[in-house]
């Protein structure tokens, strides 16, 4: 039975000394004299200790081997008993501060003791005295607390229990001990070198045209491994890259990395417009920036690592809302031209008629007039692109003002943008072979028969409605582009069709819009003249067509104040308010005066708004147009 037990425990020593040799592994050394108190009659206290060396595993166990001694003398024998044995031991440890060492393991193995001692009626010279050899099992536990001098030596107060057998099951000796511990770590098959081992991995590229999306999702993996001598806390790891960042972004804050612990890390950047200069693909070089503290000692590590970056104007269709990155209201050539479209548009409004219509068909006029058109992208066409896993290139809207063309999308892109620099919400809309720009009219779905004669010719949400505009037809100026794109959403309404909607704000809470500035280059605005009668043109259209079922549906439904919104919207003031007229409703008197405010007629308004009052005391409508009339009139 014994020797069985002696081969197991050669054996495992031969396993874990191969660990050791087979792979980079800590490795601990500890010296322990004590002071072993035999809880046995016979025994007194003995001077003992122990030599232990362990592997460290996880960063928090410890396995290996170990051996004793113990020097003591039973009080019936005349001589020293020796004892020497050796064992495996299994422990635990871990630093709740980062200098106090806590600990506790045990350990089971064989020892062997001899004594000499005198036979009996022999008498007592040293020809009477013999030799005695017992070996066995012994085992102990312990515990240890101690200070940290630095990452390699750590200095333990040590005490346990110990109990040497006979017969595998009675105790010889058994009781507990306490001593002194030094503890020291090396480190086997690492490269010494302190600090960390910083590298990056991308699956792809850098978008530029995602640069603000990369300040919440990482680019990258960061992966940090801890190579100082113990574990480190309070880590705060960041990045910048010269003038193609804003600032030192902060990636991620980590408590603690335990010694030779590997993270992986986001990397997460705040660009600056720097990164939309890239013409071609091409590599920034940045800096992996790591603060921390070591034993309570603040330290920095600074590595370089070098980052892939796609061109500008690279895209992938991988989410559709993703394109809304290029829609850059805020691109000072961008909100240059639009302003001044909208000038000349707000020349011409017309009462009754949504603004945003009238800035979308003033826009897409003055667009046709500059010669900004349909120009087939031959490398990469939008009609193959947009249903594929390969990288795309999309225009910056810029690049569309100074190219005077582009494909289907790069078209939508520049006018959802100029509709944006003058507050005028937008989305699109991804089809087959077109692409669709939808204008937020910005009113309740309610109102949308009031604007358009066939509503399932609009995309309608629960709190807006939206119309479209085709980039395929474009060139052929707002009525064609708008009722070609109206024909689409029907489809796409009834089923016919597969397409997906995108709101650009919605979409613009992920992949906030890449600002591409520059010069201009080949465009030109148009002349305030083309663009008024092309302008002048296409409400008159708009008002031929859609007002005009407008107003045979109001005179279907016999609503006679419906039928008035439908006039008014045609500027047939005088029609307008004869059907007012009929109804006696809050509603169709508060329109009817509404309608007098826009003949100039003030007066005869604040009498109408009074009738209101009269019936509705607190009515805040007639309340606020009488403050109105009162103000145009100069009171």
């Amino acid at each position: 039975m014994k020797m069985k037990l002696k081969g197991v425990l050669t054996l495992s020593l031969v396993q874990i000394f191969s660990i050791f040799s087979a792979s980079a592994v800590d490795l601990t050394f500890r010296i322990t004299p004590s002071m072993f108190m035999p809880l046995q009659e016979n025994y007194t206290p003995a001077f003992s200790g122990f030599i232990q060396a362990d592997v460290e595993l996880f960063g928090f166990l410890t396995a290996g081997v170990e051996g004793t001694f113990s020097l003591e003398r039973q009080s019936n024998m005349p001589s020293m008993q020796t004892s020497f044995g050796g064992g495996l031991g299994l422990g635990a440890f871990f630093y709740p501060m980062s200098r106090i060492h806590l600990g506790a393991g045990g350990a089971v193995g064989i020892y062997s003791t001899s004594v000499r001692i005198s036979d009996p009626g022999q008498g007592q010279d040293e020809s009477s005295k013999r030799d005695i050899t017992l070996s066995d099992l012994y085992w102990r536990a312990y515990g240890e607390a101690g200070f940290r001098i630095n990452p390699y030596v750590t200095i333990n107060a040590y005490g346990g229990y110990m109990s040497y057998l006979v017969n595998q099951s009675s105790p010889l000796m058994t009781g507990p001990y306490a001593g002194v511990s030094a503890r020291i770590s090396i480190s086997v098959g690492k490269s010494g070198a302190n600090g960390f081992r910083v590298s990056v991995s991308q699956d792809e590229p850098a978008y530029p045209v995602f640069m603000g999306l990369y300040k919440n999702c990482g680019l990258a993996t960061i992966n940090l491994t801890n190579q100082e001598g113990a574990e480190i806390r309070n880590v705060q790891v960041s990045f910048r890259a010269g003038k193609y960042t804003t600032e030192t972004m902060v990636c991620e804050s980590i408590p603690r990395i335990n010694k030779y612990e590997t993270r992986e890390i986001p990397l997460t950047a705040s660009f600056s417009d720097e990164i939309l200069k890239f013409s071609e693909n091409g590599k920034i070089s940045g800096e992996v920036v790591v603060d921390y503290t070591m034993l309570g000692v603040k330290k920095q590590s600074v590595q370089t690592v070098i980052i892939d970056v796609y061109n500008r104007n690279a895209f992938s269709w991988y989410d559709n809302a993703a394109l809304a990155a290029f829609i850059s209201p805020d691109v000072p050539e961008i909100y240059e031209f639009s302003k001044a479209v909208a000038g000349t548009a707000r020349n011409g409004y017309r009462t009754g008629i949504s603004r945003n219509l009238e800035n979308a068909a003033a826009l897409v006029e003055a667009m046709v007039l500059a010669k900004v058109e349909y120009s087939g992208d031959k490398e990469t066409p939008y009609l193959t692109f947009h249903n594929s896993d390969e990288i795309d290139m999309v225009q910056h809207p810029l690049q569309t003002m100074n190219f005077l063309g582009g494909d289907y999308d790069d078209l939508g892109i520049f006018l959802a943008s100029c509709l944006e620099s003058i507050g005028v919400p937008t989305g699109y809309m991804i089809c087959d072979d077109d692409f669709i720009v939808l204008v937020d009219m910005q009113i309740k779905p309610s109102a949308a028969e009031n604007n358009f004669g066939d509503t399932e010719k609009l995309v309608i949400s629960d709190s807006t409605v939206f119309f479209g505009l085709s980039m395929k037809n474009l060139s052929k100026g707002f009525t064609k582009s708008l009722n070609s794109a109206s024909d689409t959403i029907k489809k796409a309404n009834n089923g016919q069709i597969d397409a997906e909607y995108v709101v650009t704000h919605e979409a613009w809470d992920t992949y906030t819009p890449a600002i591409y500035s520059g010069t201009y280059g080949l465009f030109k605005n148009p002349s305030q003249s083309e663009l008024e009668r092309a302008y002048k043109k296409a409400l008159d259209n708009y008002v031929n067509t859609e007002i005009k079922m407008v107003l045979d549906n109001a005179r279907a439904s016999g609503d006679p104040n419906k039928l008035g919104l439908a006039y008014v919207r045609t500027g047939r003031y005088s029609e307008a308010k004869a059907e007012f007229s009929k109804s006696s409703t809050i509603t169709s008197m508060i329109n009817l005066a509404n309608v007098y405010i826009l003949e100039k007629n003030y007066n005869a308004a604040i009498n109408q708004y009074n009738k209101v009052l009269a019936i509705d005391p607190e009515n805040e409508k007639a309340k606020k147009g009488i403050d109105k009339a009162n103000t145009l009139k100069g009171l």
